[in-house]
Parts: C-alpha cells; structure tokens; sequence
C-alpha cells in the first residue's frame, strides 16, 4: 500500500516526468495534460512501449474519442496504482482504452463489473448498448451476460426504454432463445407491437418476430382479437397463417388427440419459462438476479383440455 501511494503521489505531482502525454479529444480543441513516466506505461502496455518509442520529444500526442479523454486520468491512473473507480457510464469508455492499449487485465476487470451490474438502476438503461458494444469488440462473456440478463428479466426489458431501442439482430436473436422469462405471450406479442411501431422493421425481421410467437400460449379469445385489432398482425397475418391455425386447433382438442398428428414437444406447443397458466402468473423472487437457477413444471398449455394438469 506504501508503494501503491508513493506511485500515485508521483503522478499526481509529475516528479520525475519524462514524458507529457497530450489527451486530444475528435472533434474538438480540448486538450488534457498528463505528466508520466516512460517506465510506468511502458510495463503495462505493450501499445505504449512502441508509441514511446518511437517518439520525438518528450510530448506524446494521443488522439481519443470524447467518451475516451473524459476518463484517461483514470485509466493513467489504474496503470500507476492498479486500481480504479467505476460508474456505471464510464465502463464502456474505460474498455475501449483497455483494449486500444492493450491492458488486458484491466479489461478482464471491466467486463467482469459490467457482467455484475446489469440489474444495476440507470436512467436509460445500458445492458442493450452494452450488448452491441461486446459483439463489435468481441467480448463473447459479456455478450453472452447481457443475453442471459436480457432474457431472464423479459418482463421488465420489455417495459422500458432499452426494449425499444433494440435492433432487429438482439430481437430476433432473444426471441429464439427457450429460457425467456416473462408473464405471458401475449405480453410478448404486445411488446412486438410497441417495438415495430417504433422502429419500423422490414418485412422479414417482422415476420421472423411474429413467428417467434407461442400462439398457442394465448387464450383464444385473445387470438381472435388479436386477429380482428393488431394493426401488426393485420399486415402479417399470411405469414403466421399456419401457427394461427395450429394454435386453434390446439386449443379445439385433448393433447391426447393432438399428439396423434403432430408434434405436441415442439417449440409451439412447449411452455418453457414462457408459459403462465391463465389468470395465475408464475411468480419468481428478485428477477434482476442473473445467478438464480430453478426447475418446475407447468401444464402443457392455457388449453381448456389441459386445465386440470400442473
């Protein structure tokens, strides 16, 4: 701890300074002023061994995005003390310095923070861009934590802004995955509705969408309205025509009876975690939990055949 002091003394006063590194910001003339030690950077990143270097003076001239400039202090910081202090917005900036300097334990420790806060509270939400974020740099633990999150906590996703904020591949990519959790398909469908009238899809990710629907999940007076009501379902009614009909005749007969002409485990007529029996809601204790695990059964259905069956 004495070491870790001294070091961040001889930052923080510059003694001993060998090199001035210039933190330019893109698109604009702010400008921040950091004196280091050659020695210091040049132990943790590789990145920076080579820019020192190759160098012409003792100033050191780095471009970054503003997101980026804003927390360089800390990042130079982490590379003196090896520690640092994380809010939920400077996680992004603070990895992509991570990565673009090679410092890779640091970025295994910000992954890890933002793998542990996804049911953290912001005012916009952040597992969404945190998803596109570790897809572009690929970050398969922290795409993967965002996935499981999202889907564990459908209900809530779906009831703020982060849902429709979400583009066509994480929707589609969501709605294929059997561990969704939420109250019921018709919530769901609903959901699909909010988030199509907002971004518009095309004519595939819609009907992809609406095809990842468990129809047979929806009571049937609901599906007749949806039929008649939903401005979506009215313009892709063609192309979920089939699952319509087959979830009309789920409801219409016995398990028994519709297991001898078709595949009653398939994704259509399977619950999962989906699945609420009509009027009483599972119900799951801290859904913003991601480590929780748990194993019950459900009826097969909301069919009336089946009402008796838990």
């Amino acid at each position: 701890m004495a070491l870790v002091q001294r070091l961040e003394a001889l930052l923080a006063q510059g003694n001993g300074s060998d090199v001035v590194l210039r933190v330019q910001t893109v698109n604009s003339d702010e400008v921040k002023v950091i004196q280091a030690h050659a020695l210091v950077l040049s132990l943790h990143s590789e990145v920076f061994e080579e820019l020192l270097q190759a160098r012409n003076g003792s100033t050191l001239v780095l471009t970054e995005l503003a997101e980026c400039a804003a927390v360089f202090d800390k990042f130079t910081r982490y590379l003196y003390c090896g520690e640092i202090s994380v809010s939920l917005d400077q996680a992004v900036p603070l990895h992509k310095l991570a990565s673009k300097y090679r410092v890779w334990a640091l970025r295994q420790g910000l992954s890890l923070y933002m793998r542990q806060h996804m049911a953290s509270d912001s005012p916009a939400g952040h597992v969404v861009g945190w998803y596109q974020y570790a897809t572009q740099t690929g970050d398969a633990a922290l795409r993967d934590g965002c996935l499981q999150y999202l889907s564990w906590n459908l209900s809530s996703v779906m009831q703020s802004g982060e849902w429709v904020a979400m583009g066509d591949g994480l929707l589609l990519t969501l709605l294929q995955r059997s561990d969704l959790v939420l109250h019921s398909e018709l919530e769901l469908f609903e959901a699909l509705e909010a988030w199509a009238a907002q971004n518009r899809p095309g004519a595939a990710a819609a009907e992809s969408a609406l095809r990842a629907v468990r129809y047979a999940m929806i009571p049937p007076q609901q599906l007749f309205r949806l039929q008649k009501q939903s401005p979506l379902l009215l313009r892709y009614q063609e192309s979920v025509r089939d699952l319509l009909f087959l979830a009309f005749q789920f409801h219409a007969a016995s398990p028994q009876q519709l297991a001898k002409y078709f595949d009653v485990n398939c994704s259509l007529f399977t619950p999962g975690t989906t699945c609420r029996r009509p009027g009483g809601p599972w119900v799951i204790n801290n859904p913003t939990r991601d480590d929780r695990s748990t194993s019950f059964q459900t009826q097969l259905g909301p069919s009336g055949h089946d009402a008796g069956s838990g």
